[in-house]
């Protein structure tokens, strides 16, 4: 019989596809134990097992480490780790190309070795340098620069390595010059305030205290001078706003004065290009002739020369002149009180003078 028979024991189905093969009736009750037991134990250490091959996994998955991608080792010597752990990424241009995979110290304990796990298919020239350095955070990584050789480096070989100076090393360098000087600084000022002390005795503080006082009091007279200012201003105002008029009215008469101010000022530019204009050499050198001949004839007058010489330095000639023109007016003085006298004496005189010519 060709068909299935299906037997349901204990919620399991058991399908036989001939009945020979059915043991027999009695057998039924102790089908149970030919059935596979699993202990507890068993159990809770596979799941274990499970639970440690699972937590592998994914901690080498957080890392980046592909347990089924085994990758390829290459060695890299440094004088110190640099803060490199085992996980540290390994980038090419900012891509993750594999992990650190070992930290050791080198037998000579001369430097550090360590093993970098490439995952990634690339070609790693012989003059590539894989250098270790860090960001802000302080996270470490090792940025693998490819060269340009046609040499390649062979897994298991030596890579070159180098580290890159750290953050707070650069801004040490470059704070170093600030540092200096303010430690000079830092000694010059201990120098000066012990100078100050030195100098700043009790009898100079007690002049330091008066000086003090003394300014206080300068300051008061001035505030009170000040106060005193302005009480005169407050009470000359009247007279301050009319001399501000007075200043305003100038001002609007300047103003309405532009013309003629402008007329004044260009006669005074034309009477400046006219004497611009004048000669003053050639007008310099008749000056000098006149004054030349101004001191020939002072030098001849000092010298008696001609008649206004010997008039000024001939003292009898001047006394002869004083006479003669004392007379004269002695003359004219009687001629203007009797001149019917005077008029005879001149006609008998040319009487006679007439008489004496007809013989």
């Amino acid at each position: 019989m060709a068909n299935a028979f299906r037997l349901k024991k204990r919620k399991h189905w058991l399908q036989v596809t001939d009945y020979k093969y059915l043991p027999p009736i009695h057998n039924l009750a102790h089908t149970k134990h030919h059935t596979l037991n699993i202990s507890n134990e068993s159990k809770v250490g596979i799941l274990a097992a499970i639970g440690i091959a699972l937590l592998f996994l994914g901690v080498n998955y957080l890392k980046g480490i592909n347990v089924f991608n085994r990758g390829e080792n290459y060695h890299v010597e440094y004088p110190y780790s640099g803060g490199v752990m085992v996980g540290d990424p390994i980038q090419v241009t900012g891509f993750n190309v594999g992990r650190v995979k070992s930290v050791t110290l080198q037998k000579d304990q001369s430097g550090v070795d360590i093993v970098l796990n490439i995952t990634e298919d690339i070609v790693i020239p012989d003059d590539s340098k894989a250098m270790i350095r860090g960001d802000l955070l302080g996270t470490k990584y090792i940025d693998l620069q490819l060269g340009e050789s046609n040499a390649a480096v062979k897994p298991g070989g030596n890579v070159n390595g180098t580290i890159e100076t750290e953050l707070t090393s650069q801004i040490r360098e470059e704070l170093k010059p600030l540092t200096d000087k303010v430690k000079s600084m830092v000694v010059s000022l201990d120098t000066a305030i012990n100078v100050l002390r030195s100098i700043f005795t009790d009898d100079v503080k007690e002049d330091f205290q008066k000086s003090i006082s003394s300014i206080k009091q300068t300051l008061e007279s001035f505030n009170n001078s000040a106060q005193k200012v302005n009480e005169l201003i407050a009470k000359e105002q009247k007279n301050i706003d009319s001399i501000i008029t007075d200043v305003s009215g100038i001002t609007n008469y300047m103003n309405e004065s532009e013309d003629d101010i402008k007329s004044i000022i260009q006669n005074l530019r034309d009477v400046s290009e006219s004497m611009k204009a004048i000669e003053w050499g050639e007008l310099s050198t008749e000056a000098s002739q006149a004054i030349d001949q101004i001191n020939s004839i002072t030098a001849k007058i000092d010298s008696s020369q001609g008649s206004l010489g010997m008039l000024i330095n001939d003292p009898a000639l001047y006394n002869d002149l004083t006479n003669t023109l004392t007379s004269l007016k002695t003359v004219l003085e009687d001629f203007a009180q009797n001149p019917e006298v005077k008029l005879i004496l001149f006609g008998k005189k040319k009487q006679q003078k007439d008489a004496s010519t007809g013989q």
